[in-house]
């Protein structure tokens, strides 16, 4: 059977579009090495900017009392705190529900999935125009193929560079009673650990850490809590007083923020697949669903014959890199400057200083609503 889009990874990007792709009437399948649900370290917070796509594309986020999150509080260890509203806000909802219900829409649609399937290579035929994907159970041909991945990518020709730091990151369910409108960020050495309401009353703990510091307790998520966590007063109220949803966290190691390209001979990348945004800024999933829309609409016009394949390439590389480039380089920035609490100290004092300036670092980490 042709395809005319294959999707290799289903994460919040690959199923953002493969449900805006095949309500314009294409064909599409994806082809995921995992299977749903499941969950994934990540923060949970989604910027507004992406509320009205994410309805449009699946109704059924409109039918959930989920928390509104606009105000925001940063901390360090030595109680240094700034305080400051969201013009744009956000909303909580766990990776895990997410997935599920983008999965049950998809499905709904008419995706093609292929679970539990590894993509191995992606070889293209000049004469036919066409795509074949080649994994570990059979052979995919299609027009087009986009690059889903995540950081991560399984693709043999996924074209990347390390910048050297790598990072452990940890997340926990809890429940506790708190401010259901409020995010917050507390520093300690090494890294910052985040808050924020999701659904039926939870909250999200995720925190991420330079491995080193790991490597310092011998690898004990435990040791590593109690060493340099707890020294922000604010981290152990949480962990001692909350109740755990999760016996265990989830966590993934080798995190590194890498230098990608939106567009590569085999395919189109969007996601983290494209490029990564530190999670200081809390906008990587609205990063996926804003390349997920505008890659549907350059793909539509192309397969309408609008625009050339070149035009495709160049409409999404242009976009890609006007969107994200600053915002990626920003996070960066902010990620490296986490790392180090005398640093955050006094980025707090100049924040309560001069509140304009955290509020135009803030607006820079948000786009526009789409």
């Amino acid at each position: 059977m042709m395809h005319d889009v294959a999707i290799v990874g289903g994460g919040i990007a690959g199923l953002s579009l493969s449900i805006d792709m095949k309500k314009r009437g294409y064909k599409v399948t994806i082809i995921e090495k995992g299977t749903y649900p499941r969950h994934k370290v990540c923060g949970e917070y989604i910027s507004m900017e992406s509320h009205g796509y994410l309805q449009k594309i699946c109704p059924t986020i409109s039918s959930l009392d989920l928390p509104m999150i606009n105000n925001f509080k940063l901390t360090t260890g030595s109680n240094k705190e700034f305080k400051t509203t969201l013009d744009l806000g956000g909303f909580g909802i766990s990776r895990y529900l997410l997935e599920e219900l983008l999965f049950k829409e998809a499905k709904k649609q008419g995706v093609e999935f292929m679970l539990n399937t590894k993509a191995q290579d992606i070889n293209f035929d000049f004469n036919k125009n066409i795509y074949t994907i080649k994994t570990n159970s059979r052979n995919i041909n299609s027009f087009l193929v986009c690059n889903s991945t995540g950081r991560k990518s399984n693709l043999k020709t996924a074209r990347m560079k390390n910048i050297g730091t790598n990072y452990v990151g940890v997340k926990y369910h809890i429940k506790m009673k708190r401010k259901p409108n409020l995010i917050e960020i507390h520093n300690f050495q090494g890294g910052y650990c985040g808050i924020s309401n999701i659904e039926e009353g939870k909250s999200c703990i995720c925190y991420i850490v330079n491995s080193k510091y790991l490597n310092k307790v011998n690898n004990s998520i435990p040791e590593l809590e109690n060493t340099f966590l707890f020294k922000n007063s604010n981290i152990e109220k949480i962990f001692t007083t909350a109740e755990f949803v999760f016996k265990e966290p989830i966590t993934v190691s080798g995190i590194n923020f890498l230098i990608k390209e939106p567009v590569t001979d085999d395919s189109f990348s969007l996601g983290d697949a494209a490029g990564s945004m530190a999670p200081i800024i809390g906008n990587g999933m609205s990063m996926a669903l804003r390349s997920a829309f505008v890659l549907a609409n350059n793909m539509d016009q192309y397969f309408s014959k609008e625009i050339t394949k070149k035009q495709l390439v160049t409409h999404y590389t242009q976009f890609w890199n006007k969107e994200f480039s600053t915002r990626i380089k920003l996070s960066r920035y902010l990620q490296h400057l986490s790392e180090y609490s005398f640093l955050t100290n006094r980025a707090i004092e100049l924040f309560n200083l001069f509140p304009s300036l955290a509020k135009g670092v803030i607006r820079q980490t948000h786009g526009n609503p789409f």
